[in-house]
Parts: structure tokens; sequence; C-alpha cells
């Protein structure tokens, strides 16, 4: 039960400093009013729990809630901020390869959402780009005879027993 005290202190402290926040009427405190930070407050009280009880199965879920609450504040409070779906899934990532420090797993894991993000971030890039590849693989293809002309002539005057 003593270790449990460590997340309920942090949850009453974190609730009462964003239930003060109501109280003051600045443009800031206004955005920061919001529900991306109840998703900061509890994940940082997972993340505090976990390494005072040294139980770090509550990391994940923590650095997840962190990431996706600062995530969503900067979509609100940063312009140049990405709002692509992908972000979500790479706040997702980050918390996964974090936290695979800890727990010893899920590196893998990580990676594949990491990658799978960066695929869906950039998705229309990658279809120009593959557009460019398949013109150029077609270009290409037609002098495909050139390569036989070539491997003959090596075959005929360069390679020799």
């Amino acid at each position: 039960m003593k270790k449990q005290s460590v997340f309920y202190g942090i949850m009453f402290v974190g609730l009462a400093v964003f239930l003060l926040l109501d109280q003051f009427e600045s443009p800031l405190t206004a955005k920061l009013y919001s529900w991306p930070s109840v998703l900061l407050l509890v994940g940082i009280a997972m993340i505090v729990q976990a390494y005072k009880s040294q139980d770090f199965q509550q990391l994940l879920p923590g650095m997840i809630l962190v990431t996706l609450g600062i995530h969503f504040h900067a979509v609100t409070l940063l312009n140049f901020w990405p709002k692509h779906l992908g972000m979500v899934l790479l706040m997702i990532a980050i918390s996964a390869l974090l936290s695979s420090r800890k727990n010893k797993s899920g590196f893998l894991q990580g990676l594949f959402l990491f990658a799978l993000a960066m695929i869906m971030m950039f998705s229309d890039q990658l279809k120009t780009w593959t557009a460019l590849l398949e013109q150029n693989a077609n270009d290409v293809w037609k002098f495909w005879p050139l390569l036989l002309l070539i491997i003959g002539f090596y075959l005929l005057f360069f390679k020799r027993k």
C-alpha cells in the first residue's frame, strides 16, 4: 500500500494544479486547461510510480499517455507541429522504444510501429518516389538487349581460360 501512495499523491497534486488553472484568466492557462493535460498528469503519475516501486509494467502506458499529451498540446500550441494521424502512432512507437530499455522487451514492436508511422506520415512522398522509380525502371528495361551485348563481348574478348 505504501508504494501506491506515490501514484495517488501525484494524482491529487496534479489534479489540484489542473483545477487551479481554471482560476487564472490567461490565454496560456486556458489552453493548458484541457484533456491533454489530464493525459500528461496520469502518465507522469504512472511513470513516477513505476520508478519508485521498481515495477516497470506501468512504464509503457505511462509513457504513451505522456507522449500523447505532449503531442495533443503541441498540435494546439505550435503551428509547425504535424497534425497527421501518423504522429499518434509515432508517439506510441517512441514510448515503446523508450520503455523497452527498462522492460527489456518490446524493442522490435517499437521499431515496427516506428516504421509504420514513418510510412503513414510520408506516404504521399513515397507515391511520388515509387512513380519516379517505376518510370526510370521502364526506361532502363527498354535497353536490356544492351546488357546481353555487354555480357557477350565480355565472354568473347575478356574472359580467358
